[in-house]
């Protein structure tokens, strides 16, 4: 049992090594915040992007890795023109508006779009396995996704 100390200089030691020990602790949260926010664990770069007519909306084409030894993702993801890509605080993962998501390098999946309408959009995806696919959604915010060929 520790026994509080009756000198007025050891618990002032005692209190100082506390607060001490606390303000290290808090440091190392916010570097440790400031170090996972800066360095994410996810990489994205964009392939390609097209308007809809009217530009309304902005489709995307974005090739996503997390570390050396995982695969790639070819994802398109949709947001309104202008709206800059919100990528996810500590993965770096652009996941707002994501349609389509194939688990495929961008080269070896030929992914493309092309907008039919201002409310239509067409993702063409020739070398896409559909064992490989993860995510295939067919509408978003009122938008139409068709598919060519029909992956599923």
């Amino acid at each position: 049992m520790i026994r509080k100390p009756t000198d007025p200089f050891a618990r002032k030691m005692w209190q100082g090594a506390f607060i001490y020990g606390g303000m290290m602790l808090a440091m190392f949260a916010v570097l440790t915040v400031v170090y996972l926010h800066a360095r994410p664990r996810c990489s994205e770069r964009m392939i390609g992007q097209a308007d809809s007519p009217g530009a309304r909306f902005a489709a995307a084409i974005l090739e996503r890795r997390c570390g050396d030894d995982t695969p790639f993702f070819t994802h398109v993801n949709i947001g309104r023109v202008g709206e800059p890509v919100s990528r996810g605080f500590f993965s770096g993962k652009v996941a707002e508006g994501e349609v389509f998501l194939v688990e495929q390098d961008a080269a070896g999946s030929g992914l493309s779009m092309q907008w039919l309408g201002p409310d239509t959009l067409l993702v063409h995806c020739p070398n896409c396995a559909a064992s490989l696919l993860r995510k295939q959604e067919e509408r978003w915010n009122g938008i139409l996704i068709k598919y060519d060929p029909a992956v599923r």
